[in-house]
């Protein structure tokens, strides 16, 4: 019933929508438009592309007149089904002719700006100057998580306003330079492991594995990884402490907000940041912006394990340290970032959430750290 009525709001938001693509049509020809609207707004949400394509194509032979966000949407269809030279099309058409007074302007140029670097690939390999190797696949590709080393520093941690357990505002100093997952653990990273030490493979619900990150892992399947890793590559990868995560999340900011106040429409993965044309689900790590030291994702998409116990009433030093596995009973883990279905809200660097170690949900998976010399 949730799912058939949320259907039922998308498809109504996008008829809604229909004043932005069509002009000028007879009383047939828009019946016939919002039938293919809506052939394409469920074919998008159920990540088939190619239908909702062919949908667009109807509107595109029909005699209505499309404008505004039409190329748009048009567009990123395209870009999913790798038409990258006429997604680019209608995307700078979009970008040129609506331009910011749009809500979906930054979304449009940043979908534009990957599609323009997949052009720029392409060509380069036909040339052939550009020969993939899987094996030095690098990045969100790469089988060992991609790191970015954070310098040392202090921060104010804690909030002012807020709940208990985000007080006091006290000074924190990291007195040691360390690494920090480019991306969240990928499905791809953690199969890996999985295949290696002969473990079960966490269930993806269907919503797809490759790079997206890896979910339904409680507190020791990431330990797990995190060991094997580092012995694999004579390196030493952990999960980051709960002081570690925010230093990075506030990326040098005084204020408050950790996500530079822009938490929103196209800023990340949560509840009340996707487009309606975007199902409730992770996606592929990297589809976003970075913060300013090159790290993605630490907001929305999932949850992030971190490894340091949860003070419900408060900070009271914990959050400096990873807890000890024999501390563990009937406590629970700082968890920190927000997932899919969190509301935008709450996508700041101050707030906790928690969870016990043995939990492992569709909302939570982890990135890593890592010890440098």
């Amino acid at each position: 019933m949730f799912l058939k009525c949320t259907m039922l709001k998308i498809i109504k938001s996008i008829l809604l929508a229909g004043s932005f693509f069509l002009l000028a049509a007879s009383a047939s020809a828009a019946k016939d438009a919002n039938d293919y609207l809506k052939k394409a707004s469920q074919s998008y949400n159920q990540e088939d592309y190619r239908e909702a394509e062919k949908a667009f194509r109807q509107l595109l032979k029909m005699k209505v007149s499309l404008h505004g966000d039409f190329y748009y949407f048009y567009g990123k269809t395209l870009y999913h089904n790798g038409k990258y030279k006429k997604a680019a099309q209608n995307l700078s058409t979009f970008t040129t002719t609506v331009g910011n007074k749009s809500k979906y302007y930054s979304d449009a140029r940043r979908v534009l700006m990957r599609t323009e670097k997949k052009l720029a690939e392409l060509k380069l390999a036909e040339r052939g100057t550009a020969k993939p190797d899987k094996k030095k696949q690098v990045g969100k590709y790469s089988r060992i998580p991609e790191m970015v080393k954070i310098p040392a520093g202090s921060f104010i941690m804690g909030a002012i306003h807020g709940l208990a357990d985000q007080k006091p505002p006290h000074k924190m100093t990291l007195k040691n330079d360390f690494a920090m997952g480019k991306y969240e653990v990928t499905f791809a990273q953690y199969d890996a492991f999985a295949k290696a030490a002969k473990k079960k493979r966490p269930d993806d619900l269907g919503w797809g594995r490759g790079n997206r990150p890896v979910i339904n892992v409680s507190l020791q399947n990431a330990k797990d990884y995190a060991v094997w890793l580092s012995k694999k590559n004579n390196r030493t990868f952990r999960l980051p402490t709960e002081s570690e995560w925010e230093y990075v999340a506030r990326t040098g900011f005084k204020r408050q907000f950790g996500f530079n106040d822009l938490t929103g429409l196209g800023d990340a993965n949560c509840d009340g940041c996707r487009y309606f044309w975007e199902s409730a689900k992770t996606i592929e790590v990297g589809s976003f912006e970075s913060n300013k030291y090159g790290i993605h994702d630490l907001f929305g998409n999932v949850w992030e394990w971190t490894c340091s116990m949860y003070t419900p009433g408060g900070y009271n030093g914990a959050e400096k340290f990873c807890v000890d596995k024999n501390d563990l009973d009937g406590k629970t883990i700082a968890v920190r970032g927000g997932g899919w279905n969190t509301f935008s809200e709450t996508l700041r660097s101050y707030i906790r959430y928690n969870n016990f170690p043995t939990y492992a949900g569709s909302e939570l998976g982890f990135r890593l750290v890592e010890e440098l010399d």
